[in-house]
């Protein structure tokens, strides 16, 4: 089971529920937080897979608006089904602005190397991307083998890093509908890296032969391409553009505001984002759903914020605060780390909570079976 599973399924959910208290009352005022405000919804009626695919696809353009990194789990997608070998996604990680300046050695294998606010965390031995590739370099969850498919996903990503270098400037609303294909793009890919294809029709381009860069750009759903721009309109008009440029410091442009899909030990979730500021960093979660009044779904974005800034034992991101936008009623709630602690534990010493909860997570860590690919 991974951190996530724990934390909403297992152990860790358990000690989370029975050492803060507090989480109710914190979940509850999260959700008033909503009330009266209209929310951004589907021009019709739509499916499941309707709402994840906006959900992946905001996340991803969320990120971009903070960093330019790659789009690492898109990379790891590609190659858990065959479709892209892992020196390919190495490649492409060492194009992106974040890692361009790596050493030649370093970009061999820069999928693999995560920026940090003090430098940078390599993952190879907890989440490389060797976890999904054979001894040959062959995918072990192949779906296809098209190592033909390479020359155009060349092609294709080269495309994107332009087309984002060139209309999404940081923090700042851009050629919105351009942007929300390619993120649609992006977030297909960044599926298959925990979900099998099959699943989604997407992928039956690549079952006969390779598609064209323009077969892969027009597939985009058009009502999550018009959806996706509506979020990012409340996004601006809602005021939580600002105020993450707010928590970031007020970055001048050109600058980056913080880091995309931050790393907390063998994990990191799509739909983070962290914004740093002359203070110290906020962790985001960034959600897209339309009900917030769930207090089982509100209670596991809180202890999952909390969790990993506690498994930041390195101080390597500098979080000093929490938070969580729900995007769909344009709502950026913020905590400082150590209130929000303080209110979740009732009064309990934060310090040996979060020692018990370190320990846990390293005991669950030794006795995890193997994981497979």
């Amino acid at each position: 089971m991974s951190f996530i599973s724990h934390l909403y399924f297992g152990e860790l959910g358990e000690w989370c529920a029975e050492r803060m208290p507090g989480t109710g009352e914190v979940a509850q005022r999260l959700a008033m937080e909503t009330r009266g405000r209209p929310a951004v919804r589907p021009a019709g009626r739509v499916g499941r897979r309707h709402w994840a695919q906006v959900d992946r696809a905001f996340a991803v353009r969320t990120a971009t608006l903070v960093q330019a990194a790659p789009p690492y789990s898109a990379l790891y997608g590609l190659v858990r089904i065959g479709v892209a070998g892992r020196d390919w996604a190495h490649r492409q990680a060492g194009r992106y602005p974040t890692h361009i300046r790596l050493g030649a050695a370093e970009r061999q294998r820069a999928l693999d190397l995560r920026p940090t606010f003090t430098g940078w965390t390599d993952i190879a031995a907890e989440h490389g991307v060797n976890a999904y590739v054979a001894a040959d370099g062959s995918a072990q969850y192949a779906r296809f083998s098209y190592s033909a498919a390479e020359p155009v996903l060349d092609d294709l990503f080269d495309r994107i890093r332009a087309y984002f270098a060139t209309h999404a400037p940081f923090g700042q609303v851009g050629a919105e509908k351009g942007l929300a294909r390619l993120c649609w793009l992006l977030a297909m890919f960044a599926y298959v890296f925990r979900n099998d294809p099959i699943d989604q029709p997407f992928f039956g381009l690549f079952r006969e032969r390779v598609p064209t860069v323009e077969e892969l750009h027009g597939a985009a759903d058009e009502a999550v391409v018009t959806e996706l721009v509506e979020l990012v309109r409340c996004l601006h008009t809602s005021g939580g553009l600002e105020e993450m440029r707010r928590l970031a410091g007020h970055p001048p442009p050109g600058r980056p505001w913080g880091i995309a899909w931050p790393m907390f030990g063998a994990h990191w979730d799509d739909n983070d984002i962290l914004v740093g500021g002359p203070d110290g960093a906020t962790l985001i979660d960034v959600t897209s759903v339309l009900k917030v009044n769930d207090a089982r779904r509100s209670r596991r974005w809180i202890w999952r914020l909390v969790g990993s800034a506690w498994l930041d034992t390195a101080d390597a991101y500098r979080i000093r605060n929490v938070a969580v936008y729900l995007a769909r009623y344009g709502v950026l709630t913020a905590w400082p780390l150590a209130d929000l602690v303080e209110e979740l534990l009732g009064g309990e010493d934060p310090e040996r909570a979060r020692r018990e909860f370190l320990d846990l997570v390293a005991r669950l860590r030794d006795t995890a079976p193997a994981a497979s690919p």
